[in-house]
């Protein structure tokens, strides 16, 4: 049974030893439980509808896609979600929030604050790097459809005018004039700095992703956890024995 202060965590990741690690952490705070851990996408959706969490951890072995954050939303949308593990790009982690991702904690993160980070997200607030905060105020927004949305990252996965019609089931005739537009709304004019602005703002860690329209206006922050850039690198696993040594003395 669950205890009125205790926060139940899931984690989703493909690396056994991260879950044993933030077991082992957890085992030292009353106030927290990993209720569950799973190591693929449906397996998480599927713990979301029935272990029912207070927040998923996300740690992606090679990246998470916006379509992904979109589903699990779907799947729980009271759960708050972290990202955890992973340098994101300005844009991404904007749309991220606004797809319900309440905080964004690098791999580096020590363990004091990546378990204040997670105490602070329960209480309402957001937390990631003061660095990213800085990066998400400081970039233009550009207002995308879903379908420039979906044109955009084909092309920054290399696909032709002709494998694009096919993909989205439109004519080739469209593709161009869609391709117009966004030079137009981007401000480009070369197909190649299309693809690479689609493949930095698009996509976190992996390819095969089509950006998530958003709705509704910018995400409200009513509270922010700001975390320093400057942490030192140590392994999980090396926190916890830490943490089991410290809790023992």
């Amino acid at each position: 049974m669950k205890s009125d202060n205790r926060i139940r965590i899931a984690l989703y990741t493909q690396l056994s030893f991260v879950a044993q690690g933030l077991a082992a952490v957890f085992g030292t705070h009353a106030d927290l439980e990993l209720a569950a851990c799973r190591d693929s996408l449906s397996g998480t959706l599927e713990c979301l509808k029935s272990t029912r969490p207070d927040m998923l951890v996300v740690h992606p072995l090679s990246g998470v896609k916006l379509s992904e954050l979109h589903e699990i939303r779907a799947a729980d949308s009271r759960c708050q979600i972290v990202l955890w593990g992973q340098e994101l790009e300005g844009e991404f982690a904007f749309q991220a929030i606004r797809l319900g991702v309440r905080g964004i904690l690098p791999g580096n993160t020590s363990i004091d604050d990546f378990l204040a980070a997670l105490r602070h997200v329960h209480q309402g607030a957001l937390c990631f790097e003061k660095d990213l905060l800085e990066s998400m105020l400081s970039q233009e927004r550009v207002a995308l459809t879903q379908r420039q949305g979906q044109i955009l990252s084909l092309v920054a996965q290399g696909l032709k005018n002709k494998e694009i019609a096919f993909s989205l089931g439109i004519t080739e005739g469209t593709v161009k004039v869609y391709l117009y537009k966004l030079f137009q709304k981007l401000g480009m004019n070369d197909r190649l700095d299309m693809a690479l602005y689609g493949r930095k703002n698009l996509f976190s860690g992996q390819l095969g992703l089509e950006r998530t329209r958003a709705a509704g206006p910018p995400v409200a922050l009513p509270s922010l956890c700001l975390m320093a850039r400057k942490q030192p690198v140590v392994a999980l696993a090396q926190q916890a024995s830490d943490s089991w040594r410290h809790a023992g003395g």
